[in-house]
């Protein structure tokens, strides 16, 4: 699962012997560190729901690697694990794999560059004069694409507001109507509560259903050419 959540141009790096352009790839990088970091994090918060450590990192590994590449299955029922561990897994749900994976989720490419973006812009407005431009793996990013992740990130926000207020009509409580659209907008499968690993969405109203399949369809075709098909 791990694997092919990696973006698909690292594996073509190392078919023609690039290993240096394919290791030192920041996307890869910063996958790579959310995932362990999250194992770890979520290893020592279980540790005591289960018989030993190594059992804690076995059902941690396997749940974060799932839901980081929006796979879906489960080993345990997370929904009974600690809250950190159980928020760790929602940034994971909306965070997803990496761009040109088989994973879903808004892309750690897209996280890269907007805290890259907000980093740049806190810089300017302490110091007006310096000029600032968002690298990624050393090369310098158009403006045009800042802009599109920018403009990407308020078109995911606003479908998840508006899926919310929908499913919210149902009066579930927050955790299932909330992670109810991230893991359909993202692809994932499983989220909490209701929707748990040990749940299913049978129990969603028409209305709920018809707006969870437009979060799937969304999530999957992104939100662009989602929006151009009815343009």
């Amino acid at each position: 699962m791990a694997v092919f959540g990696i973006n698909f141009n690292i594996f073509y790096l190392l078919l023609i012997r690039e290993f240096a352009k394919a290791f030192f790839n920041e996307e890869l990088r910063v996958y790579l560190g959310i995932m362990l970091g999250s194992i770890a994090l979520v290893t020592v918060n279980i540790s005591h729901l289960y018989p030993s450590v190594r059992e804690a990192l076995h059902h941690a590994a396997f749940q974060v690697s799932s839901i980081m590449t929006t796979t879906g299955f489960a080993t345990a029922d997370f929904n009974l694990w600690p809250e950190f561990s159980r928020m760790i897994l929602i940034a994971l749900i909306i965070i997803g794999a990496c761009a040109g994976s088989t994973g879903g989720g808004i892309k750690v490419a897209r996280v890269i560059i907007l805290w890259k973006a907000l980093k740049g812009e806190m810089q300017r407005m302490l110091r007006p004069r310096t000029v600032k431009v968002v690298c990624m793996d050393g090369k310098q990013l158009d403006s045009h694409v800042i802009r599109g992740v920018f403009a990407y990130m308020t078109g995911f926000i606003a479908v998840c507001l508006l899926s919310f207020l929908c499913i919210s009509i149902e009066n579930y409580d927050m955790e299932t109507t909330v992670t109810s659209v991230l893991t359909c907008i993202g692809n994932v499968g499983p989220g909490l509560s209701a929707v748990g690993p040990m749940g299913n969405f049978s129990h969603f109203s028409i209305l709920s259903k018809l707006v969870l399949s437009a979060d799937m369809l969304i999530g999957r075709l992104e939100i662009f050419p989602f929006i151009l098909l009815f343009s």
